[in-house]
């Protein structure tokens, strides 16, 4: 590749030369300059706009982190966070029931992601244990309103404040997705034992007491963790 002569003469028509566009700041707000030969055209323009499109060429990714934030990633205006829930007992509420079935889950992860100011995009799995590799195998959740897919149905259910969704915790997220009414939609596919409602496996686990839930009993969705992410 030549490198341009920018000496005598050319610098000289260089530096007199008029730009075509330009940003201005000022005290009210920010003007957009569109020169074109003699004519010259003003826009006004959002500062929050032209932060997102400068955004946009900016890639952040975290790798695996430790603790139950297991990953973040940035790439422009699109941000995407994996969180890990520990196995344990929870108390869910299915429709029809004034009290919550107080049932063992497994180990669960949660994708959520963000773009611009759309609303965000929920993924939900479960798995054997603590991810340590983006190959690590996924479940299906036994959990209805579920999709194969991984993605939640919510229903009239209320998302997180927007304020949540410029961190890192997904704990707001959990308790949303958690701690309001399961109904009967997409309940099959989501136990061996009760292939037909997934309901039914979580009556039995609470009937019995059961301590943790079996993870024989889960189903493979067939998919790694970075394939459901994407990469």
């Amino acid at each position: 590749m030549t490198a341009l002569d920018f000496t005598g003469p050319r610098l000289t028509a260089a530096l007199q030369e008029q730009p075509n566009l330009t940003l201005e700041f000022y005290s009210y707000g920010v003007l957009l300059r569109k020169r074109d030969g003699d004519s010259v055209t003003e826009y006004p323009v959002d500062p929050g706009q032209i932060a997102l499109a400068l955004a946009a060429k900016v890639t952040f990714d975290t790798g695996l982190l430790s603790e139950d934030t297991l990953l973040v990633r940035q790439d422009g205006v699109k941000r995407l966070v994996v969180e890990y829930r520990r196995p344990q007992k929870t108390g869910i509420y299915l429709e029809g029931s004034d009290a919550p079935v107080r049932v063992a889950l497994p180990p669960l992860l949660l994708v959520r992601t963000t773009t611009e100011d759309r609303n965000p995009q929920y993924q939900v799995y479960a798995v054997k244990a603590r991810p340590t590799t983006l190959d690590s195998p996924l479940f299906h959740a036994p959990l209805p309103n579920v999709f194969n897919s991984g993605s939640i149905c919510w229903g009239s259910v209320r998302r997180v404040e927007d304020s949540a969704l410029h961190g890192n915790s997904l704990s707001a997220d959990w308790s949303a997705l958690l701690g309001s009414p399961f109904g009967d939609h997409v309940v099959s596919g989501k136990s061996k034992s009760h292939p037909h409602d997934i309901r039914q496996k979580l009556l039995e686990l609470e009937s019995r007491k059961a301590r943790v839930y079996p993870k024989s009993d889960l189903i493979p969705v067939k998919r790694t963790l970075a394939q459901a992410l994407g990469d």
